[in-house]
């Protein structure tokens, strides 16, 4: 992956960022200014309702009407809807008539020369309506919420019933939540910009960590797979240059191919398992298995091979119960470990194998008493290809892949491997396999 196609990637994943934001900032705008709206006219609509509800007080307007008095008293003070005529100027009710003009303008007062513009509307009945009337002085909008139901009354002249409640107060808080609202959405979408840059910046650097893995990887692996495949070559094209020599005469170039051939085809096994486990297709099967035995069954060559070595090999096998855990590929990770102690000690060290159950755990050691491993080294030793002394791992046939595939399998199985010092000279692998116990 290069520095331009990384950059295009990043810059896609911040538009991506960048509208997701935009998006949830409007659909949250827009809900709660509706959800403000229903709320901040409900009490408004509902007193308009309970108003024509109110035949009192509607034919008290009606009797100001036909008895030309527009100061005639209110009897029942108490009736609910009287109360919300206390405030003349914030409700007000017109009469209409068939033709559409206002009949109780006297009754009105000075409130009809704000109010002559307006016009009768018979289309929404019984429906609460909001209405703008242009003021007389200034040009400015007159906000109402308004309801017109027919009249029901002996007068011919009267047709319709129109209540309107000014809502210039509820209209203003409105728009001033409004600018509120808008300049923090914007002030937070800018800041989500800025997040969304940060965000896409961390979401490349994953990608980028896999990209240069895997570039190491191949590197690391057609270096390795060179060598072999370089001697090979090397011996199959010295045998044609002798076509008149015997299998005999040429054993060693013959031997030299196919021990570099095995060492091929372990590499290559060794890849897989890498891959397999990088795409999540290192597949454990768990079954039950007594590991007193299958510690037993398994040290007897390494036991063998330290005895010829002259090295001493101890073994602790103190867990009696059963647990549960893929036996070929546990198999493969102590084949490791206990391989890589007989390549690193030499003759009179020891080697000690210790498995033990503690806690419902399967904690398995594998020690020895050769040199010891560095601080540093100790934190590196499981990647991939990484070697100690990569001199010395070439002479023992070593590619830096074992430790990195026992961690994996470890890792499979939930449980973790970790290297440390044993006193007073010697390293310590420890596997630690929790709730292994069946």
């Amino acid at each position: 992956m290069n520095q331009e196609l990384s950059k295009k990637q990043r810059w896609y994943f911040f538009g991506i960022n960048v509208s997701a934001f935009a998006i949830v900032f409007l659909l949250l705008g827009f809900i709660i200014l509706q959800l403000l709206n229903q709320s901040a006219y409900r009490q408004t609509d509902l007193s308009l309702t309970e108003m024509t509800q109110d035949q009192h007080l509607l034919q008290m307007e009606i009797a100001r009407f036909q008895q030309n008095d527009p100061f005639l008293k209110q009897p029942d003070t108490n009736s609910p809807s009287a109360k919300q005529l206390g405030n003349r100027f914030n409700t007000q009710i017109v009469l209409w008539s068939q033709d559409g003009e206002i009949l109780n303008k006297d009754a009105l007062g000075g409130r009809f020369n704000e109010l002559q513009t307006l016009t009768l509307d018979t289309n929404n009945l019984q429906k609460i309506t909001p209405v703008a009337i242009k003021g007389d002085q200034d040009n400015t909008a007159i906000n109402f919420r308004s309801i017109t139901i027919k009249a029901n009354v002996a007068d011919s002249q009267i047709a319709y019933i129109q209540i309107l409640a000014n809502t210039d107060q509820i209209a203003s808080s409105m728009a001033t939540f409004r600018s509120i609202l808008v300049i923090c959405m914007v002030i937070f979408w800018l800041l989500s910009i800025a997040l969304s840059y940060y965000i896409s910046k961390m979401n490349m650097r994953p990608i980028w960590a896999a990209w240069q893995k895997q570039q190491e990887f191949v590197e690391n692996a057609s270096h390795e797979l060179r060598t072999p495949l370089t001697i090979i070559q090397n011996s199959l094209q010295r045998l044609f240059t002798r076509p008149d020599r015997t299998i005999l005469e040429e054993s060693e170039t013959i031997a030299q191919a196919l021990n570099e051939t095995r060492r091929l085809t372990g590499l290559t096994s060794d890849l897989l398992t890498i891959a397999r486990s990088d795409s999540n297709q290192l597949i454990i099967e768990k079954n039950e298995i007594t590991p007193n035995d299958f510690i037993q069954q398994l040290v007897k060559p390494f036991q063998e091979i330290a005895e010829m070595e002259e090295k001493q090999f101890v073994l602790e096998n103190l867990a009696d119960r059963t647990v549960s855990a893929d036996e070929k590929k546990l198999h493969q990770v102590l084949v490791i470990l206990l391989d890589n102690a007989l390549k690193y000690t030499d003759k009179k060290d020891t080697i000690l194998l210790h498995s033990e159950i503690i806690n419902d755990a399967w904690l398995i050691e594998v020690k020895n008493t050769g040199p010891s491993i560095s601080d540093s080294d100790k934190k590196q030793i499981f990647e991939r290809f990484y070697r100690e002394d990569r001199s010395r791992s070439k002479e023992t046939g070593g590619y830096g892949l074992g430790l990195a595939i026992a961690k994996q399998i470890v890792t499979e199985h939930k449980g973790k491997i970790t290297v440390h010092d044993w006193q007073p000279r010697g390293v310590v692998f420890q596997i630690r396999l929790p709730k292994a116990v069946v």
